[in-house]
C-alpha cells in the first residue's frame, strides 16, 4: 500500500490516464479520488459513472449527451456525464462492463479529446483526464475479445494494482480500529475495544468483500454489542464459520462445533425478539411458536433477562 500511495502521488501532477485494478471492496473509487485531488484539475470537477449499473439503452445518453428530438423524449439537449467533467476527472468505474459498441466510440473521444451527442451532428471539443476501474481480468477479456484491445492500451498508460485486504498483512487491524472510531462516533456509541478473539476471528477470515465488507462488519458489531467490547457473539456467524472452517475445527469435532453455532443463533433470535417485544416475553414466545416454559427455559440458559429488553 506503501507502494500504492507513492504512484499515487507521482501520477497525480502529470494529468495522464490512470487504469485502477483490484477486487470489489478494495478502495479504487478512493484511488481516483486521491488521484484527482492531487493533481492539476483537483478546482474541476470530479464525476463518477459505475457503467455495469446503467442499462446499455441509456448509457451511451448519460456517457455522451443527447440533442433535441434524438429519441422519443428528448425534448431538450442535455449535455453527458463527458462534458460535465469537462477541465476536472472522469471516472469510468467497472469499464469491464462497457458494452463493445461503446468501447469504440469513447476509444475515439480518448484519442481526439472530441466527442458527438447522441442525435447530433456538431463534434464538442472536451478537456477531461481518464481514470478508469474494474474488478475484471482485462487482459483475459481482451484475449477473449469481450474488452477492445486498442481500448485497453489507451486507458493502461499507468496502471495501479490494488492488493486485497487478506494480503495487507496488520493493516486490518488498522482499518479495524479506524472503523471502529468512526462508526461509533457516527453511531454515538461508546467506542469499544476488539477482543483478541474476535481479532483472531477477523484475521484467519478471507474477507471477500475486502474493506467495504470489514467497515460493515464493525458497524454491525458496534450496533449488537451491549459492552464495550467487541467479542466474536458480535460477529456474524458466516464470518466466524468461514474464518473457522480452515483451522481447528477438526479438532474440536463436529457435535461442538454445532453446540456453539446453536447457541449463538438462540441469543440472537431471543434477543432480537425481546428487543421487537420490549422484553414482552408471551408475545415473544407466541412469535417463536414455543411454550413460554420453554422460552424462559432457553432464556435462563443463555443468562438472559427479559428486563433488560424493556424500554
Amino acid at each position: 500500500m506503501q507502494a500504492v500511495a507513492d504512484t499515487i502521488s507521482r501520477v497525480a501532477e502529470s494529468g495522464v490516464d490512470v487504469l485502477i485494478l483490484g477486487e470489489t471492496g478494495t478502495g479504487k473509487e478512493l484511488v481516483a479520488r486521491s488521484v484527482h485531488g492531487l493533481g492539476r484539475r483537483a478546482d474541476g470537477p470530479f464525476v463518477p459513472i459505475d457503467c455495469g449499473a446503467i442499462p446499455e439503452n441509456l448509457l451511451e445518453s448519460e456517457l455522451f449527451g443527447y440533442e433535441q428530438g434524438a429519441f422519443t423524449g428528448a425534448d431538450r439537449q442535455r449535455r453527458g456525464l463527458l462534458e460535465t467533467a469537462n477541465g476536472g476527472t472522469f471516472f469510468l468505474d467497472e469499464i469491464g462492463d462497457l458494452p463493445l459498441v461503446l468501447q469504440a466510440k469513447l476509444l475515439r473521444v480518448l484519442q481526439e479529446r472530441k466527442l458527438r451527442r447522441v442525435g447530433g451532428n456538431m463534434e464538442v471539443a472536451v478537456d477531461v483526464r481518464i481514470v478508469a476501474a474494474t474488478s475484471l481480468d482485462l487482459d483475459q477479456m481482451v484475449k477473449e475479445r469481450t474488452f477492445r484491445e486498442d481500448l485497453f492500451y489507451r486507458i493502461n498508460v499507468v496502471r495501479i494494482d490494488l492488493p486485497p485486504l487478506r494480503e495487507r498483512g496488520d493493516d486490518l487491524g488498522l482499518l479495524a480500529e479506524h472503523f471502529t472510531l468512526r462508526c461509533s462516533r457516527e453511531m454515538e456509541r461508546r467506542v469499544p475495544a476488539i477482543t483478541p478473539a474476535a481479532y483472531s476471528l477477523m484475521r484467519r477470515y478471507h474477507w471477500p468483500g475486502n474493506i467495504r465488507e470489514l467497515q460493515n462488519v464493525i458497524r454491525r458489531a458496534i450496533a449488537l454489542s451491549d459492552s464495550d467490547k467487541i467479542s466474536p457473539d458480535d460477529l456474524p456467524i458466516s464470518l466466524v464459520a468461514a474464518a473457522n472452517a480452515g483451522r481447528g475445527n477438526q479438532a474440536r469435532g463436529f457435535f461442538k462445533i454445532r453446540e456453539e453455532y446453536l447457541s449463538r443463533f438462540e441469543r440472537e433470535y431471543f434477543s432480537s425478539l425481546l428487543r421487537l417485544h420490549s422484553g414482552n416475553v408471551k408475545e415473544s414466545a407466541r412469535e417463536a411458536q414455543l411454550p413460554r416454559g420453554t422460552f424462559y427455559r432457553i432464556l435462563k440458559s443463555h443468562l438472559m433477562d427479559p428486563a433488560d429488553f424493556r424500554s
